[in-house]
């Protein structure tokens, strides 16, 4: 016997929408994540996990 023939048509392919970026681009988003995430660390960070006892850091 014959092995069956199987044939797809494009709506079966899943479609895949790319947006080109460049190194600058990419490390301008590296470091936007770096600075907020150290501006969240900073603003817990001089609360000393207590509203009371502020240590002005």
């Amino acid at each position: 016997m014959a092995p069956r023939r199987t044939t797809r048509s494009i709506a079966d392919q899943e479609t895949v929408n790319a947006t080109m970026v460049t190194n600058a681009q990419l490390q301008a988003m590296i470091d936007q994540g770096v600075n907020a995430a150290l501006a969240a660390r900073d603003a817990l960070r001089s609360t000393n996990g207590d509203d009371s006892h502020n240590s002005g850091t």
